[in-house]
């Protein structure tokens, strides 16, 4: 089975958050901003802007609350991000 979700985020607010994606970043490290997708099964998959030195996005799929796949961190918020679990495809498109 294959799933996909497209999430629309304002231009303005991705020009921001990818803004900061391309910036030198902070010493610490802590989420600024998630935008979640939810599957049918009680799946559910975060892309998360977070902080860092460098900044970074990180995508996470859930199966009832439990992390259970992850995909290499990027530097792009904008375009696919597909998980593979349990024969299943996953796919969140942030537009």
């Amino acid at each position: 089975m294959s799933q996909s979700v497209t999430i629309y985020i304002d231009p303005s607010e991705a020009d921001i958050m990818q803004a900061y994606l391309d910036s030198t970043g902070e010493d610490k490290v802590g989420t600024i901003q998630t935008y979640t997708a939810t599957f049918e099964g009680d799946v559910e998959a975060d892309i998360k802007v977070c902080l860092g030195d460098p900044p970074f996005v990180d995508a996470v799929l859930y199966d009832s609350g439990s992390e259970v796949e992850l995909i290499e961190v990027t530097d792009t918020l904008l375009g696919e991000y597909t998980f593979y679990y349990d024969s299943d495809i996953y796919t969140v498109v942030l537009k």
